[in-house]
């Protein structure tokens, strides 16, 4: 266009400017007063800035005043504020205490190298379910152990194990240490270098290198007050000087002994001049990319060669099984304690955050009016968000804090009141914190969820509606009252399940301690005396030491018996076939067999029901003579009189000291005493004179008239005086055993269990009181009208209490069918009470109802103390 003309309306320009050209024509330009404005108040990039940070300042000092509102708001409200963070605290604390436990105790107990691939092997029984519960045989002969070591085909290492006991000798005391006589590599595989000196090494192994052994980190410590100046020196142990090389790891307790000694590989036994042959533990690793299934497939192919080389190892049917060597060193019944406790602990957890859940949408309802009028005056979405984030962070932040402080105590508490021998002697019970931040998640995650969700709610609301309606309800409290609801049915019926399961265990535990020992345990002391094998072998050999000790024994001032025996009452010795002469069967006729001496009922106060006892001529003079019990009377003669019959053992003439002619004339009944156990039934039972063999262990059972611990060192002194190469090994009173091995774990597990439902239980009423106390405030106006038109007091007590039964009916009916199927999970752990059992159920149904409509009464009484007028003006 020519320069100068004017466009004609309408007409499009015949030119398009260009964009320097138009730009050019709107750029302002910079005047005199513009330039200085620019050089007084810095350019407006440094104004952009400062906009910035006040911006982030309001920001910040908002977030300030929401912290300060919700601290307020939170300590006006103490009682809520409490409940929420103990509720939480508690789901935190338990649930991560039990998992940490769990992860200790089953995945990472070992500090070994690669412990996930170390495993051991097991032949089965397929003919016997009693022996594959107890974990099958897991030991083998040494020949036998050299076979799968050679021929296996998914290991790259095998190591093996021989306890034994070990008598310290220096001066003129005996100190009893328990020993592993280990084989190569076994150090190498399990990878944890010493705490002092060295571990054992290959050169150790071979025929005539020196004597050494490596003493366990905690012996060392106890019994030596850790000496540092040990290592290097030279100990007697059973006679045969050894050189200690080296202090082991303080973790480190392979087997739970006190000394490692090599393992001599030409030897054909494990000290010189032991008569049987020793059994051997096995710990292998597997090849890299092998599992547990070609493990056992290669196995059970070795075994069945083996079987026909060891006959009397293997029984008919029999399967190989392999197992991981972390899993395999709890007992089978503590593992699935372990897993009852997960579960048990995972519904307090749910408890935990349904309560929390349901005081949060409950308090939101007396909030109610508060949302609505900070929207009426302009408040946001996200500023009503933001001011609940800030309240759920601080109950979340209480909650944590608070439960990561009883989730240490509860680790501590576990580890300290854990029975002995439930889990390796290596496993440190220490926090998890993958539990911890599990469980902290859920909890917070439950804070913040049902937290948020009243501001969500009401940012949909109606102002004006929940404006008029005075704060007497929220738009989608109908729905929310369901939510509300639905928690509180769900927690009655996760307790109920807990209550119901704590119930049953409460009565096993009731029923094993009420069961009849068939002997009195009270003021008896026993103790295992690790008699040095080169020098007692034979029955004149050990009768040489029994004899004169026993006198001894009895000579003690306040000691009024003292006896022999082969084992621990009441767990039975070894096995034998036995025949009952003139009679014939087709199966085998099978008993225990047990070598005493004639005190040995008059210690356990065993009653006499045919016939008489041991004489001591008849022991002195190796009579074989039989004392039976019921069982064995009732099985095998057919309840006939035995007195004078003839039976035969046929073991005796199998052991390394063989008895020729094993046939015993029956000279008394005894009744029955529990030797399998506390929970299993009592099996025929043979007691012959301990002169017969000098075959197997044996211990010693003392009565006293007081206390039998404070006669332990008069007792010692009396066994060296006999023997200066004798010790005593754990010597303790026999109740003490029986609660050890048959009472501590169950009542380990009575208590935690208890503990969950307690505590269950108490959460379940304060979210019940919460609900019904918040739901009922909500009422008062409703109440008020009522009695205004002539309802009486009662009449709104039980409206309430109609209302509060009926979520605990419901809850009750739920947790009736959970118990159920629960029950059978958990009825092999149960003993002398039926899964089913109803007493345990009508108790958990009366304790939850009473505890439930107490909480549902406290509200609905304080609301109908309320004036009518008062009522009815209440908003």
């Amino acid at each position: 266009m020519p320069s100068g003309k004017i466009p004609t309306p309408g007409v499009k320009p015949s030119f398009t400017p260009s964009r320097e050209r138009v730009e050019n024509s709107w750029r302002p330009r910079c005047s005199t007063g513009t330039r200085q404005a620019n050089l007084e108040f810095g350019g407006l990039e440094r104004i952009k800035e400062e906009c910035r940070d006040a911006r982030w300042k309001h920001h910040l000092d908002a977030l300030v005043k929401d912290f300060q509102f919700a601290f307020r708001g939170l300590r006006k409200d103490r009682r809520f504020a409490f409940v929420a963070i103990f509720a939480l605290a508690l789901g935190i604390g338990a649930s991560t205490a039990i998992f940490s436990v769990v992860d200790n105790a089953l995945f990472k107990p070992f500090p070994y190298h690669d412990q996930r691939n170390l495993v051991v092997m097991a032949v089965h029984d397929l003919d016997d379910p009693d022996k594959q519960e107890r974990g099958g045989r897991g030991q083998y002969s040494y020949p036998e152990f050299q076979d799968y070591l050679k021929q296996n085909h998914v290991f790259d290492a095998m190591i093996g194990n021989a306890e034994d006991d070990v008598v310290y000798s220096f001066g003129d005391s005996n100190l009893r240490l328990g020993a592993n006589y280990v084989t190569p590599g076994s150090f190498e595989l399990l990878g944890v270098a010493p705490y002092l000196g060295r571990n054992l090494e290959p050169p150790d192994y071979e025929p005539g290198a020196p004597r050494v052994f490596v003493m366990r980190y905690a012996s060392w410590v106890a019994q030596f007050r850790a000496d540092p100046s040990l290592v290097g020196k030279s100990f007697t142990l059973n006679g045969i000087p050894r050189t200690l090389v080296g202090i082991a790891a303080p973790r480190f307790a392979w087997g739970g002994i006190d000394l490692w000694i090599p393992r001599d590989p030409v030897s054909p036994s494990i000290l010189p001049g032991r008569p049987f042959p020793a059994y051997w533990g096995a710990v292998s690793h597997l090849k890299p990319g092998v599992s547990l299934r070609e493990a056992e497939a290669d196995l059970n192919v070795i075994a069945k060669q083996l079987s026909s080389i060891y006959p009397k190892d293997y029984p008919k049917r029999f399967v190989i099984q392999v197992t991981r060597f972390p899993y395999a060193v709890v007992s089978p019944q503590f593992r699935n304690w372990l897993y009852i406790f997960c579960g048990a602990v995972g519904l307090l957890l749910l408890i935990s955050c349904g309560n929390v859940a349901n005081l949060l949408l409950a308090r939101a309802i007396t909030r109610e009016k508060e949302f609505s009028v900070r929207a009426a005056l302009g408040a946001s979405r996200t500023r009503l968000i933001r001011q609940l984030l800030v309240e759920s962070s601080l109950l979340a932040g209480g909650g944590a804090l608070l439960g990561v402080l009883l989730a240490w105590a509860g680790v501590r508490a576990l580890s300290s009141t854990m029975p002995q021998f439930t889990v390796a002697s290596e496993t440190v019970i220490e926090m998890n914190a993958t539990a911890l931040l599990f469980a902290v998640i859920v909890s917070m995650g439950t804070v913040f969820l049902f937290g948020l969700f009243p501001a969500l709610q009401a940012s949909r609301c109606n102002l004006a509606d929940s404006m008029r309606d005075s704060g007497k309800g929220l738009c989608g409290s109908a729905g929310r009252t369901s939510v509300r609801n639905a928690v509180i049915i769900l927690e009655v019926a996760l307790s109920f399940t807990l209550l119901f399961t704590a119930g049953l265990f409460v009565r096993s535990f009731m029923a094993l301690r009420s069961v009849e020992l068939g002997f009195q345990p009270d003021h008896v002391l026993w103790a295992r005396l690790p008699l040095p094998p080169t020098r007692y072998q034979t029955a004149a050999q050990l009768t040489s030491f029994f004899r004169p000790l026993l006198l001894r024994l009895k000579s003690i001032p306040g000691v009024t018996y003292a006896a022999e025996s082969s084992t621990l009452p009441p767990f039975g010795g070894f096995r034998s076939n036995v025949q009952v002469l003139g009679r014939s069967h087709s199966e085998e006729w099978r008993s225990l067999v047990q070598l005493v001496s004639e005190d040995y009922f008059s210690v356990l106060r065993m009653r006499l029901l045919d016939g008489r006892f041991f004489m001591p001529s008849e022991i002195n003079d190796k009579r074989k003579l039989a004392v039976i019990n019921q069982s064995f009377q009732r099985r095998y003669f057919n309840g006939e009189n035995p007195i004078g019959k003839r039976i035969f053992i046929d073991e005796l003439e199998k052991i390394p000291e063989p008895v020729k002619d094993g046939w015993f004339e029956v000279i008394g009944v005894a009744p029955d005493v529990r030797n399998q156990g506390m929970q299993e039934p009592t099996d025929p039972e043979v007691w012959i004179p301990y002169t017969i063999t000098g075959f197997g262990q044996r211990c010693i059972l003392v009565r006293t008239a007081g206390d039998p611990i404070f006669l332990v060192k008069d007792i010692a002194r009396e066994i060296r005086a006999t023997d200066p190469t004798a010790a005593m090994a754990q010597p303790q009173t026999l109740a003490y055993y029986l609660d050890m091995y048959t009472f501590a774990q169950p009542r380990f597990a009575l208590r935690l269990v208890a503990v969950f439902a307690i505590l269950g239980l108490l959460l379940v009423t304060v979210g019940v009181y919460g609900v019904i106390a918040y739901s009922t405030s909500r009422r008062t106006h409703e109440f008020g009208i009522r009695m205004a038109l002539g309802a009486r007091s009662i009449d709104v007590v039980k409206m309430v209490l109609r209302g509060g039964l009926r979520l605990l009916a419901l809850g009750i009916i739920i947790g009736l069918a959970a118990s159920f199927a629960l029950s059978r999970i958990i009825s092999s752990q149960l003993w002398g009470v039926p899964p089913h059992d109803s007493f345990i159920l009508a108790l958990a149904v009366a304790l939850l109802l009473v505890v439930g409509l107490i909480a549902c009464w406290i509200p609905a009484r304080r609301a109908t103390r309320v004036a009518p007028s008062a009522s009815l003006r209440y908003e």
